[in-house]
């Protein structure tokens, strides 16, 4: 497969001669969704940041689609984000940020406004990482209603399975989410489910709230977040999540993260 040049300055013009044969969704509406789906509205004259979600509806002001970097073979570069699109995976690097302390959090940006409660930190922005979810095939499932962060309701959309890969003495070794979450004295919940979400505009502005908290996956069902635990980790328990030491390498270590779609596909609803 050959594929067009590459323009960093327009990429829709880097990506038209790109072949689309895809199982997943041609590239060009993508970025076009990408634009669209970029903000999740509050109700009218919402005021407070927990505020629920309303469906999604362009923005003025909306960030520019991030520059996407062909890598052939229908594999493409967002920042520092690798989508495989034959795959049905993204993979990024990122570095272990907290453990043994309470967390709310799988991954957030690198000093980000919630990064002191997430295991994981990563040089990426919330636009990029969402539109590298949109690059998958993840579509925010419209029927969703609006939610609260510590809401208990299970949440629906689009399932993702999410592990993280370190290096032991040269070797790679990858452990679950859910698994890297739960200390060894703790019983991870059975199954963890994780879906994609969307974030939404955040409550003061018109900015997406992913780019301005900072929360790219999460488990207490904030919704500024990307993606989310189903049936959120911790709720009402603050503290039981704290990160499993013995499973991961220490604080500052780099580790990749990977988030792939199931061939199911969407999340069954119960």
């Amino acid at each position: 497969m050959r594929l067009a040049p590459l323009d960093l300055d327009n990429c829709d013009r880097a990506l038209r001669d790109v072949p689309l044969k895809t199982g997943i969704r041609p590239i060009r509406p993508l970025l076009a969704a990408a634009a669209a789906c970029a903000f999740i509205a509050l109700p009218a004259g919402a005021a407070d940041p927990q505020s629920p979600a309303a469906p999604a509806t362009p923005q003025a002001g909306a960030p520019a689609t991030p520059p996407m970097k062909p890598l052939g073979n229908e594999r493409y570069q967002v920042g520092k984000i690798v989508v495989d699109r034959k795959a049905k995976r993204l993979t990024l690097p990122a570095r272990v940020h907290i453990v043994d302390r309470p967390l709310e959090y799988l991954l957030t940006t690198t000093g980000g406004m919630k990064e002191y409660e997430s295991l994981l930190e990563a040089d990426v922005s919330g636009t990029e990482f969402n539109l590298a979810c949109i690059l998958l095939g993840l579509e925010r499932d419209k029927s969703v209603e609006p939610y609260q962060q510590f809401s208990q309701k299970r949440l629906a959309g689009p399932r993702v399975d999410i592990s993280i890969t370190r290096k032991d003495e040269g070797k790679a070794v990858t452990v679950t989410a859910a698994d890297a979450l739960f200390d060894a004295g703790q019983k991870v919940p059975e199954p963890v489910e994780w879906v994609y979400m969307g974030s939404q505009k955040y409550w003061q502005d018109n900015r997406f709230a992913a780019d301005v908290t900072g929360t790219l996956v999460g488990f207490v069902h904030d919704p500024n977040s990307v993606i989310e635990a189903t049936s959120g980790l911790g709720i009402g328990a603050y503290g039981s999540v704290n990160g499993n030491a013995q499973l991961l390498p220490p604080i500052g270590s780099e580790v990749e993260l990977s988030i792939s779609v199931p061939d199911a596909g969407t999340e069954k609803k119960k």
